[in-house]
């Protein structure tokens, strides 16, 4: 995992591993925000660590790259540069704005790419930050990401660091399913490396310190000395035989006898209403059965003239757009450019209320909503009077 340069003397291999099992930690959080922004599986598997000087990093196999610097400002200090190769980061784009998944040579990282790349890695680094909080126990918060276009920019210009610099590279395969299957670099100071590495060890020994104290057995008690057996009691002597006692004379018994009178019954509380059936319950009343009685409809007859009846009936051909509206809700622009995937927006209009069927922009009808063989569809339980029905058919 170190290169042969010997430029990981700073660190040993118990850090090193540290800082491997902290990372693939947190990167498991991270693959599973993403999955959840793409809808896609996502895996980003175990990383491997090499501790090298910036001037030898290479990522040669990810150009074009895009690197995302992210800056940890709360709970821990330092910097992570993230490196992705722009293909693989335009197939991220094209699935999440649902996009044929082909990488074409015409496109440009411009603003709204670069933004949307900057919410992604945000999604995904902030649920990285939020397994570090729950991993180190300490609160870890991150800047907004800035992204970079990787092209004849040397790396070291792009993270503020010299060339002799010592950093942490860590490498991840990264697969989202049916969409790619790649790897990116990750690229931490030195600080911020020896920080997760103090922090992953020092939890590790404390863990196994209390671990160890629950399994050691509790002292047992010291022997107490037998007790002296108590001295035999004197032999009491033996006891006499009682008499017994005289048995009376055994009484005839009496036949069973019949009452005269039977024994009251106990009222209940609550009138028998059914005492009048002989049966309890009474039999159900014969059920009268009838087919339902359809009203039956006339013609349609809007008293026009009889040499527009012929119009009318290719107007009556015409199709038209008919839609339905669960509810509407208003939003500033702001708000709605700010929309991403899996955002919820509250409608005006209560849960279970009839939902308005609109034709060609206007209102005719409510109804509910019901399923018939897999598909959506409407109910209507209400006609809405309006100028446009009003006036079909008129002159």
């Amino acid at each position: 995992m170190a290169n042969e340069n010997g430029a990981n003397v700073e660190f040993t291999p118990y850090e090193i591993d540290a800082v491997g099992e902290i990372l693939n930690i947190s990167m498991g959080s991270a693959a599973t925000a993403v999955s959840e922004l793409l809808n896609a599986k996502v895996w980003i598997t175990t990383p491997k660590v090499n501790v090298v000087k910036v001037s030898e990093l290479n990522y040669d196999n990810l150009e074009p790259a895009i690197c995302v610097k992210i800056v940890y400002v709360s709970g821990i200090t330092g910097s992570n540069m993230m490196i992705l190769r722009q293909d693989d980061v335009q197939l991220i784009l094209n699935q999440l704005l649902g996009n044929p998944l082909v990488i074409s040579p015409d496109f440009k990282f411009d603003e709204l790419n670069i933004s949307a790349v900057s919410e992604i890695m945000n999604q995904m680094m902030g649920s990285s930050a939020t397994a570090l909080s729950d991993l180190l126990g300490v609160t870890v918060d991150i800047s907004t990401p800035t992204p970079y276009i990787i092209e004849n920019t040397k790396f070291a210009d792009l993270c503020d660091m010299s060339p002799d610099e010592t950093v942490v590279a860590v490498n991840f395969n990264l697969t989202v399913d049916g969409v790619m299957n790649s790897e990116f670099l990750s690229v931490m100071s030195l600080g911020l490396a020896k920080t997760l590495s103090g922090k992953m060890i020092e939890k590790f020994n404390v863990d196994a310190a209390e671990s160890s104290v629950a399994e050691t057995p509790a002292p047992a008690p010291a022997a107490q000395p037998a007790p002296a057996p108590a001295p035999a009691p004197a032999a009491a002597p033996a006891p006499q035989p009682v008499p017994a006692a005289p048995q009376p004379a055994p009484v005839p018994q009496a036949a069973y006898q019949q009452p005269a009178q039977p024994y009251p019954q106990q009222a209940y509380p609550y009138p028998n209403q059914y005492a009048a059936y002989g049966a309890y319950p009474p039999p159900a009343p014969p059920v009268n059965i009838q087919n339902a009685q359809l009203h039956q409809f006339e013609a349609m007859d809007f008293g026009i003239p009889a040499d527009q009846k012929d119009n009318l009936k290719l107007l009556m051909g015409v199709p038209l757009e008919i839609s339905v509206e669960l509810g509407t809700a208003k939003r500033k622009v702001k708000d709605i450019l700010e929309f991403t995937q899996g955002t919820i927006i509250e409608l005006e209009r209560q849960a279970g209320a009839p939902v308005d069927v609109v034709v060609n922009g206007n209102l005719i009808a409510r109804g509910d909503v019901v399923v018939i063989d897999d598909n959506f569809a409407v109910r209507i339980t209400e006609i809405v009077k309006n100028p446009f029905m009003d006036s079909f058919g008129k002159e």
